[in-house]
């Protein structure tokens, strides 16, 4: 269960659109260069200068994409920063939720053997009904309580798997911008 906060889910959102925005980089580079080099072939005046004019307009186009996304990449790695910084904290206190349901679930499970020991016992004994039915209902709720908070201690354990996950994804993403500054300088 991936539970993710509205920071998380915004930045994953603006890391697919920055993708997108530097996939169509590339390909408009690749179209650029492949323009180019048609242009070297042309023997046509009327189709050269046409060309000419399409490879500086799509110039014009690749460097202003150059110019959005260079702002964009800074805004994300600075928000990628402050996320991962908040994560350590969120892990820390997850760690501390995590270790806190263990010891309710182990109290929960003490309370569970202790009663049904008590029923196994009561067993050999002759117990009056209203003894036995109150037995029976503290056997159901210990059991009732071991089981929520064995749930409970589930779900904090897959929150604090789930935010190491997102941690090294921003990771990596903290490693593509940098490799995607450098792109867009040699571009």
């Amino acid at each position: 269960m991936d539970q993710h906060t509205v920071k998380e889910r915004k930045l994953k959102t603006e890391i697919h659109f920055k993708n997108a925005i530097r996939k169509d980089l590339v390909e408009s580079v690749r179209q650029l260069h492949e323009w180019q080099e048609r242009l070297n072939t042309i023997h046509n005046i009327r189709k050269e200068k046409k060309l000419r004019r399409t490879v500086a307009r799509y110039r014009e186009y690749i460097e202003d994409m150059r110019e959005f996304l260079d702002p964009l990449l800074d805004e994300l790695e600075d928000s990628i920063k402050a996320e991962m910084s908040f994560s350590e904290e969120e892990i820390g206190q997850f760690r501390e939720e995590v270790k806190e349901d263990s010891k309710l679930a182990a109290e929960a499970r003490e309370a569970f053997d202790r009663i049904r020991a008590a029923a196994e016992k009561a067993e050999d004994k002759k117990l009056t009904p209203e003894e036995l039915a109150a037995l029976k209902e503290s056997y159901s709720k210990a059991w009732r309580a071991f089981r929520l908070e064995e749930h409970r201690l589930e779900e904090a354990r897959e929150e604090l798997e789930s935010e190491k996950v997102d941690r090294e994804i921003f990771k990596r993403e903290l490693k593509r911008i940098q490799v995607e500054r450098h792109f867009i300088k040699e571009v």
